[in-house]
């Protein structure tokens, strides 16, 4: 019989401790970013800005939930959470995302009051604090970059970290804009488009911890196609019954019935050991359990119908 691997792929291995090292530094100067802006938006009487440190703590909370992740992973899986501790990271993830959108609708409450009724703002105070955040969050990603080569939590921080560079440089212009002109309405107009920024990318973590706790199928995964290449794999008669799921961030599992010839245990052990190949090289899928039968079995298609085999395996118990 072949050998089989039952490591899982994600693990605290594929986060390296120089990641979360550069992590923990990007969080520390989202911080320092984040509590400048919010006296110095106080201060100045910016809504702009603090929107704009709104911005920037929802990036370093994304910043936290990765090195969160990371941690986690380390953790052994137990007889309660035999998938180990992965969602831990989601919840917190769904908490947080929740939160930034109760602070935005409050933001846009200010704003329209504002707009009706536009209040002195320092323009001054407002550019250089902006502009420090802009700098600042240029050199985190400066910083992570030499990171990011083939670590996609590192990579997906960089585009967090240029998104809030971005803001800055709005905040920046509308500080312009008042020292030129005494435009004060630019301020709450940028808080606006910001507060647009924070719910989209809200909605989308939304929109995916949802999709995660109620077992939907990966987006990442064409389910359909990964079906169709399993098929086709030597000595492989039928797929079924199969589930394909999101454990955590990244972290994918699947587990379906394999039909065979009437084989060796080893033949059949062969063909378990090139799917699992496939589907981690092909589809990132680490995680499988694949039950192998030689006798066609009472299904009603590709995809399980869990409820007809309840109501199935109830009338045999009964009889």
């Amino acid at each position: 019989m072949s050998d089989h691997d039952h490591s899982h792929g994600i693990s605290a291995e594929s986060f390296s401790e120089g990641a979360a090292y550069g992590l923990m530094i990007g969080i520390g100067l989202n911080l320092v970013i984040v509590v400048v802006e919010v006296i110095a938006g106080y201060i100045a009487g910016s809504l702009g800005l603090l929107s704009d440190a709104v911005h920037n703590f929802t990036d370093m909370a994304a910043l936290g939930l990765s090195w969160f992740a990371f941690e986690q992973a380390k953790k052994p899986a137990t007889s309660i959470k035999t998938f180990g501790h992965h969602r831990t990271g989601i919840l917190t993830a769904l908490i947080n995302a929740t939160v930034m959108v109760l602070i935005t609708i409050w933001i846009f409450y200010e704003a329209y009051h504002r707009l009706l009724d536009p209040q002195p703002v320092g323009g001054l105070l407002v550019m250089v604090t902006a502009t420090v955040a802009l700098l600042a969050n240029l050199s985190i990603v400066y910083f992570l970059r030499s990171r990011a080569r083939g670590d996609i939590n590192i990579r997906s921080a960089v585009l967090h970290l240029l998104g809030d560079a971005a803001a800055s440089a709005a905040v920046v212009i509308s500080g312009l804009i008042i020292i030129a002109t005494g435009w004060y309405p630019a301020d709450p107009l940028v808080s606006v488009l910001l507060g647009l920024a924070i719910l989209w990318g809200a909605w989308k973590i939304i929109r995916e911890t949802i999709e995660i706790f109620l077992e939907e199928s990966p987006r990442a995964i064409d389910v359909d196609k990964l079906v169709e290449e399993m098929m086709q794999e030597d000595g492989v008669r039928d797929i079924h019954d199969m589930h394909v799921w999101t454990i955590g961030s990244e972290l994918y599992a699947l587990s379906c019935h394999v039909l065979v010839d009437d084989v060796k245990v080893s033949v059949s052990s062969r063909i378990i050991d090139d799917l699992k190949e496939m589907l981690a090289r092909d589809f990132s899928i680490f995680h499988s359990t694949l039950e192998v039968e030689s006798v066609p079995c009472d299904n009603s298609g590709t995809y399980c119908d869990i409820h007809n085999h309840r109501m199935k395996r109830g009338k045999t118990n009964s009889s």
